[in-house]
């Protein structure tokens, strides 16, 4: 009887979670959406809904607003940031590779610079929004319910789909099949990165600025005078490359992608602590 009264209440909870995540983004991007003379800033504040969503969740359900953990310890943070920063940039140097057809001694080795000088203004445009609701709330919970590798795949779908709305108003250049495969495959890097630092926002939201920042300087400025394949190919390879890596991980882990034996979570202890607490009322 606990089991099922728990597992009912969760999902409630994440079912409000992504009606309200996937509502207040549409809500704040209509101006894109309708291609109205949106500011500027109308991109990043609409990245913001996750987090929001998370919010408002865990003050409806647990009556706080505890909705994720920021920081674990700067071991495991310094941790998840370096593996995540790390397969993030396997992955986009090797779509880089298999992109170039030839001229690799043309690869512009000082744009990588641009990494470092245009990460921090990057964060406002998606991980700091983003990261708080994405993997501080809903993994998490999705990973006590179906374990981290199911638990990725659903959360990169959600993800990927959640970015529609910048999809129709052409705000990205490829498929949205193509989309949605390689925003899964970085769900599971993510994962791997959140699980190392025990649960760590700050960690994400790191993790997230590279994958950002660095698949765009590395697949544009860095490989940018060499001679490539067709977009066709490029869009392609790029999917792939992303998949790949994020298949090995998962065969290296054996789908555990970094969560420890004895974790089924990295909540909030608040928000575990109140879960329990109406599941036991509910008994």
């Amino acid at each position: 009887m606990h089991k099922s009264v728990e597992g009912t209440w969760r999902s409630r909870e994440l079912i409000v979670y992504f009606a309200l995540a996937y509502g207040l983004s549409a809500l704040l991007w209509l101006p894109l959406i309708a291609r109205t003379h949106a500011p500027r800033f109308a991109f990043s504040l609409g990245t913001f809904g996750p987090t929001l969503a998370a919010l408002i969740t865990q003050r409806l359900c647990a009556g706080n607003w505890k909705a994720f953990r920021l920081w674990t310890s700067t071991r495991q943070v310094a941790l998840g940031t370096a593996w995540g920063t790390f397969l993030v940039l396997l992955s986009s140097f090797a779509a880089a590779f298999f992109m170039t057809r030839s001229g690799f001694n043309r690869w512009q080795w000082s744009s990588l610079l641009g990494i470092l000088i245009f990460f921090g203004p990057n964060l406002i445009g998606g991980p700091l929004g983003e990261e708080p609701g994405w993997r501080g709330y809903a993994l998490p919970r999705l990973q006590q319910r179906f374990g981290p590798g199911r638990a990725s795949l659903l959360l990169g779908f959600l993800w990927a789909n959640w970015h529609l709305p910048l999809i129709a108003a052409h705000i990205y250049n490829v498929t949205w099949w193509q989309f949605v495969l390689v925003t899964t495959a970085a769900s599971v890097l993510l994962t791997f990165a959140f699980n190392i630092s025990q649960g760590s926002v700050v960690c994400a939201i790191l993790v997230h600025g590279v994958y950002n920042i660095a698949t765009g300087i590395i697949l544009n400025d860095f490989i940018g005078k060499a001679t490539l394949y067709s977009n066709r190919v490029q869009h392609n390879v790029y999917w792939m490359a992303y998949c790949g890596v994020a298949g090995a991980l998962w065969l290296a882990t054996r789908g555990r992608l970094g969560l420890k034996r004895d974790h089924g979570t990295y909540a909030s202890d608040s928000a575990l602590k109140s879960a329990s607490s109406e599941s036991q009322a509910t008994t």
